[in-house]
């Protein structure tokens, strides 16, 4: 019976190490945002996760597709980090050192009649 209780333990003491390293490191913090009408403007605010300490990159995939084109800009405070014209299907990776809790993203159409667009991102943290 020893053993079992040692290897409850060893278990539990494994459970909650990869809980810690998890909350400390976030393995697991991809998020998504779904444009709501690629036809039209949208300034859009990516926030890191509340638990989430020390940001120091970012990992920013923009996926889907669009009938027609458009501009999206990446600021940093006010000034423009990135930029990329998009059409057609889409499959925009953006990522780096980052040392803000938000990214800010301007999604401008210049002629697009539908479509769909999805924001899969990533703060990377301590």
């Amino acid at each position: 019976m020893p053993n079992l209780k040692k290897i409850l333990f060893t278990i539990i003491l494994l459970f909650l190490g990869l809980y810690y390293i998890n909350s400390q490191t976030h393995w697991i913090t991809n998020r998504t945002y779904e444009v709501k009408d690629v036809s039209k403007q949208e300034t859009i605010m990516l926030h890191k996760i509340k638990t989430q300490e020390h940001v120091h990159g970012f990992s920013l995939n923009i996926t889907g597709h669009i009938n027609g084109k458009a501009k999206v800009i990446l600021y940093h405070d006010t000034d423009i980090y990135k930029s990329a014209t998009i059409s057609n299907k889409v499959n925009l990776e953006w990522g780096g050192d980052w040392y803000t809790d938000t990214l800010k993203i301007e999604y401008e159409p210049i002629d697009v009649k539908d479509g769909e667009l999805s924001l899969e991102y990533n703060f990377k943290g301590l």
